[in-house]
């Protein structure tokens, strides 16, 4: 029996060995395996009608793989907190979907040091609301559930924590906005926390009762990275500060957002007068 269990361990450390690590094609190119989020946050990224990848996100990774050509990049589909944990024990080497850096993470994670991109994150209120415009704002307030595994969770409870005025939430895992902005449109909750682009592509095609009641802040957006790879890591890093100093990264922002989402928050905190 005990000769039994060597076997069966040293067949476990050689089958996750590989884990974490890139591996190459007979091409030459090193397979790096991309975790794409199935929840759809236009427009940094959603399926098209053939359901192929598409937003922001994919145009980015498709100037990655022209600065880039010794990785082949495959992406796959998953769930968000599935393919969290698949990087954490190397199914994917990286997975791209509005992460943004927690405490948390940071110990588990390899995270971009040069992010690619930004959120705003604002508060949505029914259009004859005019007393919410500021986390400060919410106390004694009802927001509308969201996901725990969110950054947008991350940046309330860290309010949370050094604020004596505590913000309510509540937890869902699978979030629906369209849901959450009927909530808003009946006054069944006072307030919703979202990024403003995935607030303008829902209310574009809903138009509902509801307005940015104000911006509260902006926010990096990363890769998160299997911690085994640096050099993948480092290499995006370059690649993606090159993709800004040539002006490639806004011209994206400009087409995917209607605006440098690159500009200082002072330059964009009029944006929600202009919506």
């Amino acid at each position: 029996m005990k000769y039994i269990k060597l076997l069966i361990l040293m067949m476990l450390i050689i089958s996750f060995s590989g884990c974490g690590t890139i591996t190459k094609e007979n091409n030459g190119k090193k397979v790096v395996k991309v975790a794409l989020s199935a929840e759809v946050n236009p427009p940094y990224l959603y399926t098209d009608s053939d359901n192929k990848p598409v937003g922001y996100d994919m145009d980015y990774m498709k100037e990655l793989e022209k600065k880039l050509p010794q990785y082949d990049f495959q992406y796959e589909f998953g769930e968000e907190e599935s393919n969290v944990v698949g990087i954490g024990v190397g199914k994917f080497d990286m997975g791209i979907n509005w992460f943004f850096k927690t405490p948390e993470r940071e110990q588990k994670f390899l995270y971009q040091k040069e992010p690619y991109v930004y959120s705003l994150t604002t508060l949505i209120v029914h259009n004859d609301t005019n007393d919410i415009e500021t986390l400060d704002d919410l106390q004694h307030k009802r927001l509308t559930p969201m996901s725990p595994s969110g950054g947008l969770y991350s940046i309330l409870t860290g309010y949370n924590k050094t604020h004596n005025n505590q913000i309510d939430i509540d937890e869902i895992h699978k979030v629906s906005n369209g849901e959450n902005f009927k909530m808003i449109e009946s006054k069944r909750r006072d307030a919703m926390f979202l990024n403003l682009t995935t607030y303008q592509a829902i209310q574009k095609e809903l138009n509902a009762d509801v307005k940015v009641g104000g911006v509260v802040s902006k926010e990096s957006v990363h890769i998160l990275y299997n911690k085994k790879n640096t050099q993948l890591q480092k290499d995006i890093d370059k690649a993606t500060k090159e993709l800004k100093e040539d002006g490639t990264l806004e011209e994206l922002s400009k087409k995917w957002f209607g605006f440098n989402i690159f500009d200082d928050k002072e330059s964009l905190n009029d944006i929600k007068d202009r919506l």
